[in-house]
């Protein structure tokens, strides 16, 4: 039997807001900070190869939940795979809980939208989503579901 999720996030010590900024603003030094109702907002670019595009992305993030990442522009393509119905990017399958409050964001959700956005272009090139992809066979999760990481708000 699986733990809840609160059980899962007591099982590690949180990584506070300021630390989460302190390494965010350090290793993405284009990056701002704010608090919007509560949530942690980053916003800044990534660009996943020298000849694409400067993505501009929103990393939401609560104590005690998960992180979620949007792309503000440029506007992704219709139908693109691997997004949330609320328009956030699927980075990863929330059942196999690869992303724990004891994590640095700015190693593993950042990176990890830096990847998205790589295959994401591959996506465009070849129409087919070459990245990994552990919910391929799961109709539940595949081309705009809601969101089990994400409550209510929206980013901008």
């Amino acid at each position: 039997m699986g733990l809840s999720e609160f059980e899962y996030f007591q099982l590690r010590p949180t990584i506070n807001l300021a630390l989460q900024s302190l390494h965010i603003l350090h290793r993405f030094p284009g990056f701002t900070y704010r608090r919007e109702r509560g949530v942690a907002v980053w916003r800044g670019t990534l660009q996943p190869r020298p000849l694409s595009p400067k993505y501009r992305v929103a990393v939401r993030y609560k104590l005690s939940s998960y992180p979620s990442v949007k792309v503000i522009s440029p506007a992704l393509a219709p139908k693109a795979p691997h997004l949330w119905s609320d328009g956030t990017l699927c980075l990863y399958y929330p059942k196999e809980n690869p992303w724990r409050p004891d994590m640095l964001i700015a190693t593993t959700i950042l990176p990890w939208t830096a990847l998205w956005l790589y295959y994401y272009e591959l996506w465009l090139d070849t129409g087919k989503w070459l990245g990994p992809s552990s919910h391929a066979t799961d109709p539940n999760l595949q081309g705009g579901y809601a969101n089990p990481n994400e409550g209510d708000g929206k980013i901008s």
